[in-house]
């Protein structure tokens, strides 16, 4: 009985062992983040053109590269300060591709506490990520677990991933990508919503936390991500996306956006490498028909917005900027 027992239990074990390595494998395979972001890494590596700007950031970052020349949009849904710091010291250090200027997400929503423990995709991540020194810097042992999820159990918990890959699939048919910019989703149109106030205050309250602006780790990772441009002699613009005038009326009901922004402007202006703010949150305020949600441009509101960026980092360059040029 013992050794019948051994070897049933064996056989279950190996069979649950396989189990996992096939579910393992197939949400790696399927999930669309992990797609839309092996495509942006395939394209990294053969692009082959002089890089002046690389934008990071995550899914507000809508900068279109057929429009700002000498660009690659490396932003992926998500993307926090820790993940960007890991990527742009993996570009630095691994690759021989060294950008001129950084463009670098600055939203309200990009320094809270949500933010900061929202370590998804770590299937994709763990390319990037150093997860000890993430722990031990963030003085929690319980981020070794995000790498452990990221290896072997990429599926677990992230049934809303399954959700939204069965989504893109029915409403985009193709994935379009050029120089790691895909247009953003435009199957709805936030001015066509009938309460755009109560989907703002949905929204906001996703990412955003009363009393609580900006995280010690995204700080921590904010100001190694500015030295280490400083290092590298990459200058440093700091980018505040269009938003709706109906969610930075809700996000700041939150957040103090000036007491933020003091601080953030406090640390930058201590490192060489930075370059200044472009501030675009209320290009676009009246002009629902320009988003696709309360926080994410749709098509044409991304075309219009990286024209203006794009004049407006030519002139900051030239020394022609006035501060109306960026807002």
């Amino acid at each position: 009985m013992t050794g019948k027992f051994a070897k049933r239990a064996l056989l279950f074990i190996a069979l649950l062992l396989l189990i996992n390595v096939a579910l393992d494998q197939a949400f790696k395979a399927f999930s669309v983040h992990n797609i839309l972001n092996r495509r942006m890494d395939e394209q990294f590596a053969s692009y082959n053109d002089t890089l002046k700007y690389l934008s990071l950031g995550n899914s507000h970052n809508c900068i279109n590269t057929y429009i700002l020349e000498n660009s690659f949009n490396y932003g992926s849904p998500s993307e926090n300060y820790i993940q960007s710091y890991y990527k742009l010291k993996h570009i630095l250090e691994k690759t021989d591709k060294k950008p001129e200027y950084l463009l670098l997400q600055a939203d309200i929503s990009t320094y809270g506490p949500k933010i900061a423990e929202r370590y998804e995709y770590n299937s994709y991540w763990i390319n990037y990520i150093n997860y000890p020194e993430l722990a031990r810097i963030k003085g929690d042992r319980e981020v070794l677990t995000k790498w452990l999820e990221g290896k072997f159990f990429s599926y677990a918990g992230n049934y809303k991933d399954i959700q939204l890959s069965i989504v893109y699939r029915m409403k985009i048919r193709t994935l379009e990508m050029h120089n790691g910019y895909r247009p953003h989703r435009d199957y709805r149109n936030f001015a066509d919503e009938p309460n755009r106030k109560k989907l703002a205050w949905d929204k906001a309250n996703l990412f955003s936390t009363r009393g609580a602006y900006f995280d010690p780790t995204i700080k921590a990772y904010f100001k190694m991500m500015l030295q280490l441009c400083q290092d590298y002699n990459v200058r440093v613009y700091l980018i505040r996306y269009p938003v709706s005038q109906e969610f930075y009326a809700e996000e700041t009901k939150i957040v103090p956006s000036v007491l933020l922004y003091s601080e953030v402007e406090a640390i930058a202006s201590g490192f060489s490498s930075y370059q200044g703010m472009l501030d675009y949150h209320s290009m676009f305020f009246g002009h629902p028909e320009y988003f696709f949600d309360p926080d994410h441009l749709n098509v044409k509101g991304s075309d219009l917005f990286t024209r203006q960026l794009a004049i407006d980092l030519k002139q900051r360059q030239s020394g022609s900027f006035t501060e109306q040029t960026g807002k």
